[in-house]
C-alpha cells in the first residue's frame, strides 16, 4: 500500500475509533452489532460478522484464512500475523468475528479484527 493508502487507512481507522467512543457501552448483541457495523459504513470502512473456517501457515511464512460471512460468502486471503492470531483464536475456541475492512474482508484491506461472544 502506498502512503497516500495508508493515510486514507490511518484517517479512516481514526474516525471509527473517535465514533465508537461515543457509543454506550451495553452487552454484546446482534442488534448492538448491526448498529456498530452501520457505524462502521458512515466512517466509510466496511463491518462483516462470521467464522473462520481455515487458517494457517504456509511454508513462506505467510498466514492464509477463509473468513465465512453470516449469510454471505467465505473470502480466502493472506492475513497479517495480528490478524491471523485473532482468527486462529476464534477458530480453536469456535467464537465469531467481527472484521472491519477497507473492502472485501481480505488481508490488505483489513482495519480491526476482534472476536465476539455469540
Amino acid at each position: 500500500m502506498d502512503q497516500a493508502g495508508n493515510n486514507e487507512l490511518a484517517a479512516m481507522t481514526e474516525a471509527l475509533e473517535s465514533a465508537f467512543a461515543n457509543v454506550s457501552r451495553t452487552s454484546v448483541t446482534d442488534l448492538g452489532f448491526r448498529q456498530l457495523s452501520e457505524l462502521a459504513e458512515e466512517v466509510g470502512v466496511s463491518s462483516f460478522i462470521g467464522r473462520i473456517a481455515l487458517a494457517g501457515q504456509n511454508s513462506d511464512g505467510t498466514f492464509r484464512v477463509q473468513f465465512n460471512v453470516d449469510g454471505d460468502g467465505g473470502f480466502v486471503s493472506l492475513w497479517p500475523k495480528w490478524a491471523f492470531e485473532l482468527a486462529k483464536s476464534a477458530l480453536l475456541s469456535d467464537k465469531k468475528i467481527w472484521v472491519i475492512s477497507n473492502g472485501d474482508p481480505l488481508g490488505d484491506n483489513l482495519v480491526q479484527v476482534n472476536l465476539v461472544g455469540f
